[in-house]
C-alpha cells in the first residue's frame, strides 16, 4: 500500500526517514519536511511524498519535491524531484513497484540528484539518463583571478528581478526565502539568473550551484561569479558538470555523485531548484 504524505503525516514520515538515514536526526527530517510542506502549500502541490506499508506496518518512504517552471506557449512545466528513498531490507523487492507507481504521475521532468549505486541501476532501466557526472570544485580565491571577460555578477535585487521573466523572478524570490543565494550574471546584454545553496565542505563555507540557464556561461565567467561569492564569505563553489569540462581555478571531482533526469531539459541548464539541496539543506 502506498499512502501519500500529507501535513498530518510529517512526524511519522520523519521517524521512518531517521530510521533509514540514521546519520540524520528526526529533528533534521522534520524541519526539512516542514519547509517542503510550506512551499507545497503555496503552490497547492501534493503530496510531499509517499509512505509504503506492508500489512499495515510502514516499510518505506520517498519524498516527491514538486515545482513548476515556465514552459513553451505559456503552459507550466512540472518538475518532480525524487529524494530520500528508503525501503526496509525485508521489503526491498517491492522497491521497483513503489518507484513505478510514483513515476506514473503526469510530470514533465523527473530528477534524482543523490541516488545510491543500486538506485542508479534501477532508474536507468526506467528511462532516467545521467546528466552530470560530478562537479567542478572551484576555489573562489583562485577563480576570482580570472579577469578580462565583460561580465559582472550582482545581487538579485528588486530592480534586477524586473529584468527577468516572471517565472525566473519567482524562482529566485522563492529561493531567497528558503535561505539560498540569488544573483544575476550579466554578460553583454544578457542577464542570467543564478541560485546557490549554502553548504560546507570539510567544515569550510561553500556553495552549490542549483540553478542556471547556462552552465557554460557560469564556467566562462567564473571570475565574476567567484568575486561575488567571495564577498558573501564563501570559499568554494560546486558546479554540476560532466567529466572533461573545466573552469579557471576549478577541478573536476566525481564526488558528489552523478545526477539523473527523465524528461526534456535544455542540455546546458542546471536545474536543481526546489530539491533536497534547498529543502533539506544538505
Amino acid at each position: 500500500m502506498l499512502k501519500p504524505i500529507e501535513d498530518r503525516d510529517v512526524d511519522a514520515a520523519a521517524a521512518i526517514l531517521s530510521r533509514g538515514f540514521p546519520s540524520r536526526s528526526a529533528t533534521f527530517w522534520q524541519s526539512g519536511l516542514e519547509r517542503l510542506s510550506r512551499y507545497h502549500n503555496t503552490i497547492s502541490a501534493t503530496p510531499l511524498g509517499y509512505v509504503m506499508s506492508v500489512k499495515g506496518t510502514p516499510a518505506g518512504v520517498i519524498l516527491t519535491m514538486r515545482s513548476q517552471r515556465a514552459g513553451e506557449g505559456g503552459r507550466p512545466r512540472t518538475v518532480l524531484n525524487l529524494s530520500s528513498w528508503y525501503v526496509d531490507e525485508p521489503h526491498r523487492w517491492l522497491a521497483p513497484r513503489m518507484l513505478q507507481k510514483v513515476l506514473a504521475e503526469p510530470v514533465d521532468v523527473f530528477t534524482d540528484l543523490t541516488p545510491s549505486e543500486p538506485v542508479r541501476e534501477m532508474i536507468g532501466r526506467l528511462g532516467f539518463v545521467r546528466r552530470h557526472e560530478g562537479v567542478l570544485m572551484a576555489a573562489l580565491a583562485l577563480s576570482a583571478m580570472q579577469f578580462g571577460a565583460a561580465a559582472s555578477v550582482g545581487a538579485a535585487d528588486e530592480a534586477g528581478m524586473r529584468e527577468l521573466d516572471p517565472g525566473a523572478a519567482r524562482l529566485l524570490a522563492d529561493h531567497l526565502e528558503l535561505g539560498c543565494i540569488a544573483a544575476l550574471l550579466r554578460v553583454g546584454g544578457s542577464v542570467h539568473p543564478l541560485v546557490f545553496s549554502p553548504t560546507r565542505r570539510k567544515g569550510l563555507p561553500s556553495a552549490r550551484l542549483v540553478y542556471a540557464p547556462s552552465q557554460a556561461a557560469v564556467r566562462d565567467h567564473i571570475g565574476a561569479v567567484a568575486r561575488y561569492l567571495l564577498a558573501q564569505g564563501l570559499l568554494f563553489v560546486e558546479i554540476p558538470a560532466k567529466a572533461g569540462e573545466s573552469a579557471f581555478g576549478a577541478w573536476f571531482t566525481a564526488s558528489p555523485p552523478p545526477t539523473f533526469t527523465r524528461g526534456d531539459l535544455p542540455p546546458d541548464m542546471v536545474d536543481h531548484a526546489y530539491s533536497e539541496f534547498v529543502f533539506l539543506q544538505i
